[in-house]
């Protein structure tokens, strides 16, 4: 246990021998609290790693040139190193190897060169540290890591000179027990100017080695924190808590990206690392109420369900990778069923010093949790062996995810036309501890001519969860409204990646002036709008790279200059010479978007023939398909357009059934 590990390290040995006879182990270890420095003094010791987003854009360079702008006392030294980069793109920084300065008269002061290393590695971290605490003492010490970050699984600083490899937390954990060695306190604040790294395996590490955790549930925009709020709030109170601190960095932040439109989804919380002991407590307990529930009829669903339905961060689909990152507060407040769970909330809301947050982020409870909704077997047996702080919550993961049952969901009627003209399906009762989310897929079919070959091409629309679902949740049927999603009347490719009371958010693949991204944009729930609320446009966003697991920290807001193009998957079938269906590999159609002020309308459908198929997702992250049904329109656009149907009136029906369950989909 690292409490054990920290006790033997303050030579407390008589304290030792004492609570060990006494059985008290895990309650006698006191924190270390004698200041290194004088009174009012601070030490910042910024760890920037620049990766590619100072090699592509000059991030890292933008928040040096705030430092530097920075009105910073005397009473705070601020210690730099960078590296990381394979380009350093302002202040004369090399590329080559590692440096560390001092800021001094609006100025960087090189205090030394070393030869080039991993900033994602442990002992590069251990060194800067200990450089710092050993020349740098002072009442009160900040760390910051200013990088990419990826959640508790990939952790932060990704080095782009060593294949963008990053500090995991346990690396982190190793480099903070090597410098305390040489401290008698801790640091007052330890932040993250990255994504990602709010979560409780976090905060969980950091625990004994500082008081404050300052960092974002979400992703960050590229331009960060704002450092001139910060070393503004120093020189203003030289006593300021790292509390108080946070909270003007958190103030700062959310300004920064109001003013760059992009505060819909920033999140930046600080968290009272003393308090974590509350947090802790709570958590378990409720995890091991989830262990007992997960036996009982429904109880794994009810569980799953809490999580598909909390906020999410980062990635959340298959077209922008998984994060596995939602908040821990919300959570608990949609676990109704499961004991402890206000008790979490509690425990939360008294750890959590201060917090901003967007509206697209109403949610946020400032501290988020890994829970697998895509789940990967790599990435579970790291959490298991090197992340989880909580010995209950792993035993409640291995329970449910080490046990996948070999048909989570069955089908009693796999696809058939209903009365009303619908298509329709019903799931065994067994069914239903396992049942995640039920969606339907959409193609389109056209027919032509290749010379005398007649060839069927099928074009995806993607995903979409509006049906109707019976009582008991087990019998679902179309409601097919004849409409789609589009951008400046070009239709997408949509999956949506997350669903919350509030909104719907969903992406879809386009490229954004030549570059390859996501679009994202959500539907605002509002009942002071006709159609129940309206769209809002986020940004484009790459996702989380597949090789790395670094989640990219920029939504890029859209121009009217900007030049979109929208893609869509297709696939071809003609008739062989044996007369047996030939299907052509997935292509992929380009359509330019309009140029404008560009906006999200559902428009209709033209007149034609259309592929559905129901897709039901169990809590393992597997995906299982009906047969599909070809839909006849019964209405032409023109009549959609004008008068646009209700619930229960069909723009298609059932014409034939399909009885195969291979996906018509391209990403499944």
């Amino acid at each position: 246990m690292k409490i054990v590990k920290h006790m033997k390290k303050r030579a407390m040995g008589l304290m030792l021998c004492l609570c060990l006879l006494a059985g008290l182990v895990s309650g006698c270890s006191a924190p270390k609290e004698k200041p290194m420095g004088e009174a009012d003094t601070w030490s910042v010791f910024l760890y920037l790693c620049g990766s590619n987003l100072e090699t592509q854009m000059g991030a890292a360079g933008k928040n040096l040139d705030e430092i530097l702008a920075a009105d910073i006392p005397d009473n705070v030294n601020v210690v730099i190193q960078t590296g990381g980069a394979e380009k350093w793109r302002s202040h004369d920084i090399p590329n080559d190897s590692i440096n560390r300065w001092l800021v001094k008269d609006g100025g960087l002061s090189l205090l030394e060169s070393l030869p080039q290393a991993n900033m994602g590695d442990q002992q590069t971290f251990a060194g800067f540290l200990s450089y710092g605490v050993e020349n740098y003492p002072a009442e009160k010490m900040c760390v910051i890591v200013w990088d990419h970050g990826s959640g508790s699984i990939e952790g932060a600083a990704n080095d782009e000179n060593y294949g963008f490899d990053a500090l995991t937390l346990a690396e982190m954990d190793g480099a903070l027990e090597t410098v305390s060695e040489q401290m008698t306190d801790r640091f007052e604040l330890f932040g993250f100017d990255a994504c990602l790294m709010a979560n409780y395996e976090t905060a969980s590490t950091l625990k004994p080695y500082a008081r404050y955790l300052l960092a974002s549930e979400e992703i960050e925009p590229s331009g960060g924190w704002d450092y001139g709020v910060l070393f503004g709030a120093i020189s203003a109170d030289k006593s300021i808590s790292g509390g108080a601190l946070g909270k003007a960095v958190c103030d700062g932040y959310y300004a920064k990206c109001e003013a760059g439109g992009k505060e819909a989804t920033a999140t930046l919380s600080v968290l009272d690392l003393s308090k974590l002991e509350g947090v802790q407590k709570a958590f378990d307990a409720m995890a091991g109420n989830m262990k007992e529930s997960a036996v009982e009829a429904k109880g794994i669903q009810s569980i799953a369900q809490s999580a598909k339905n909390s906020q999410k961060y980062g990635g959340t689909s298959g077209e922008e990778g998984y994060s596995n990152m939602i908040d821990l507060r919300h959570f608990a407040e949609n676990a109704v069923d499961v004991d402890d769970s206000k008790e979490l909330i509690d425990a939360l809301d008294d750890a959590i010093v201060y917090k901003v947050n967007g509206a697209q982020k109403s949610k946020s409870g400032g501290l988020s949790f890994y829970y697998p909704s895509h789940v990967e077997e790599q990435q579970l047996s790291e959490y298991y062996a090197n992340i989880c702080p909580s010995e209950s919550y792993r035993e409640y993961l291995k329970s449910v995810y080490s046990n996948i049952p070999e048909e989570p969901v069955k089908f009693t009627d796999l696809g058939s036309e209903a009365e009303d003209g619908s298509f329709q399906i019903a799931l065994d009762e067994s069914s239903r501890n396992y049942i995640l989310s039920v969606d339907f897929l959409l193609l389109e079919y056209s027919l032509g001519m290749n010379g005398d070959t007649p060839v069927m091409t099928g074009s995806w629309f993607g995903r979409d969860n509006d049906m109707f679902t019976s009582e008991d949740g087990l019998s679902f049927h179309s409601n097919f409204r004849g409409i789609w999603l589009a951008l400046n009347g070009c239709k997408l490719y949509v999956t949506p990646v997350e669903d919350t009371e509030d909104y719907i958010i969903f992406t879809a693949p386009i490229s954004l002036n030549g570059e390859r991204t996501n679009l994202r944009f959500a539907f605002i729930w509002d009942d002071a709008y006709e159609n129940g609320g309206y769209y809002k446009l986020l940004g484009a966003w790459n996702g989380i790279d597949p090789v790395t697991g670094m989640s990219d920290k920029e939504i890029t807001e859209l121009k009217p200059t900007d030049k979109i193009t929208a893609y869509y998957p297709y696939q071809t079938l003609t008739l062989g010479a044996d007369g047996l269906p030939e299907y052509s590999k997935v292509l992929e159609r380009e359509q330019e978007v309009p140029q404008g002020e560009y906006v999200i309308t559902e428009e209709p459908l033209e007149a034609g023939d259309y592929g559905y198929q129901f897709v039901v997702t169990d809590i393992f992250g597997n995906q299982h398909f009906s047969y599909s049904a070809w839909m006849l329109m019964t209405k032409t656009a023109e009549e959609l357009k004008n008068n646009p149907l209700p619930d229960g009136e069909y723009a298609a029906v059932v014409d034939t059934i399909m009885e195969s369950t291979d996906s018509i989909a391209e990403e499944n």
